[in-house]
């Protein structure tokens, strides 16, 4: 029987055996999901991919666009995603046969005073000392994939490639909030500046008067040194905001990625003012169960969980016997010029196998440990819903409420005003003692600072509803199913090109 015919008897043979798997079948850890979220009335439109273009703020969407195309974390991402995905390359190789091809030249001399040598000198023999060989050829080797070792390893690969993938769609979306929120901040400490400025210069146009009457005996120095104090705390006040402004917008420049020159040579641009930008509900529609597929941490811990699930069968599979096929084909010759006539042809095939017989319990132990690790990541996915689920119970009381405190707010500011007002005229006119100007003062420079924060605080609890819901991260092919293409995925990798990963995976 011939080579050939003897391959194909074997090999459809060997493809029947590596069809086994030794993974336990995967399913989704179950969860107690709420039938619908409490106390939330649901808009009829769904949330927007782009979801911080809502607060119609250029300025805002610029430097969100700016963060997700320099931030140095998103660029550290993408490069984990590359790496995956070479891994992942890497364990698509192992299916298939290794060949390599080799050429050696040699040259070896033989003992005269070995036992029983021959008379290399004597005429007769025409024997020489010493020999020359120069041999080309390639060899193969296959270890059969009969329970699904390789398999697993390479799908266990793939699921955490698409755990990178998911997992960058995760940090894009961290980031876009970051960036929102950092902008928002400085809006914040912008306000509350103009506030202390504004609060400083009107306690200085008072103290100056009110250092006038005290020269003149109209007021006591109790009254004059407390409005003197209250001029200093304005001032500290004003010292300690331009702190935080600084500090906030040399954070922000750093989300979105700018140079340490611009880091210290320019502040961030501003839009619109803080109370000027919009609070629209911002609830999409949908079932709770839909945040499963929505939010990307969910999902990259599901696709870590199954990763972990395959390594199990790479590690049940090291129980079993390994079959490998090996051949080799090439020439050997003693001169060059013969190496590739058909006598100097040499050839041999065969198959190897092997058995663990004793290993003093590494393999038991490294089952024992793959079986842990996905225990542990089904704690870290059940981890990752609860937490989105307290996300979302939280950031949509917070939204919810935010609005009504910062009305609340904004009446009571009125009110104080109007109060400090009425203050400095009962006391110019001698109804009132000073200490009643200074209380009602100090009460709405406090309550006008808190505003700011309050308005701040408004459109974060936005922001965290956006994130909270997955929002910002969007794939239009979630309804196909979960995982989302992880086949087309598989397929591209074997294919062994990256770009049509990418593709199937939704990425520019």
């Amino acid at each position: 029987m011939t080579l050939a015919r003897r391959a194909c008897l074997v090999l459809p043979f060997a493809f029947m055996l590596a069809a086994c798997s030794l993974a336990p079948r995967y399913e989704r850890p179950e969860q107690d999901i709420p039938a619908q979220w409490r106390n939330v009335n649901m808009e009829p439109r769904p949330l927007e991919t782009d979801w911080w273009t809502r607060f119609n703020d250029p300025v805002l969407t610029a430097l969100v666009e700016e963060a997700l195309g320099g931030n140095q974390d998103l660029a550290q991402s993408l490069a984990k995603i590359d790496s995956a995905a070479a891994q992942a390359g890497v364990a698509t190789s192992a299916l298939f046969p290794a060949i390599t091809g080799a050429g050696q030249a040699g040259s070896q001399a033989a003992s005269e005073k070995a036992p029983n040598a021959p008379d290399y000198n004597s005429p007769l023999t025409g024997m020489s000392r010493s020999t020359t060989n120069y041999q080309l050829g390639l060899s193969a080797a296959w270890e059969l994939d009969l329970w699904g070792k390789y398999r697993n390893a390479y799908t266990a690969l793939t699921d955490v490639l698409m755990n990178t993938i998911v997992g960058h769609e995760a940090l894009r979306l961290s980031v876009a909030g970051q960036t929102a929120q950092g902008y928002f901040a400085v809006l914040a400490l912008d306000m509350q500046l103009n506030t202390a400025r504004r609060t400083l210069k009107t306690r200085e146009d008072a103290f100056g008067i009110y250092t006038s009457r005290y020269k003149q005996g109209d007021i006591t120095e109790l009254d004059w040194l407390r409005a003197k104090a209250e001029v200093e705390t304005a001032r500290a006040q004003l010292h300690m905001t331009l702190v935080a402004v600084d500090q906030a917008e040399a954070a922000l420049a750093v989300i979105v990625g700018r140079s340490p020159r611009e880091i210290t040579e320019r502040s961030p641009e501003r839009g619109r003012a803080l109370n000027r930008l919009p609070s629209p509900p911002v609830l999409p529609e949908g079932l709770p169960s839909t945040l499963l597929e929505r939010r990307p941490d969910i999902r990259a811990a599901e696709y870590m969980l199954m990763a972990y699930n395959a390594n199990i069968g790479v590690a049940r599979a090291q129980f079993f016997p390994s079959v490998s096929l090996t051949g080799a084909l090439g020439t050997l010759s003693a001169a060059v010029g013969n190496l590739f006539t058909p006598a100097a042809g040499i050839w041999n095939y065969g198959v190897t196998g092997s058995l663990p017989v004793l290993d003093f319990g590494r393999n038991w132990y490294n089952l024992k440990d793959a079986e842990a690790l996905k225990q542990a990541a089904v704690a870290v996915y059940r981890k990752a819903v609860q937490s989105a689920f307290q996300d979302i119970r939280t950031s949509l009381t917070a939204q919810r409420e935010a609005d009504a405190i910062v009305r609340s707010m904004a009446t009571q500011v009125d009110s104080l005003r109007r109060s400090v007002e009425i203050a400095r005229l009962q006391y110019d006119n001698g109804y009132s003692d000073y200490l009643t100007v200074l209380d009602a003062e100090r009460q709405l420079f406090s309550a006008e600072l808190q505003l700011a924060n309050a308005l701040r605080d408004r459109l974060g609890a936005i922001v965290r509803v956006c994130m909270a819901l997955g929002g910002g991260w969007q794939d239009p092919r979630a309804a196909q199913g979960f995982p989302v293409n992880a086949e087309k995925l598989r397929e591209a990798v074997a294919a062994g090109s990256q770009e049509t990963a990418g593709k199937a995976e939704g990425r520019p």
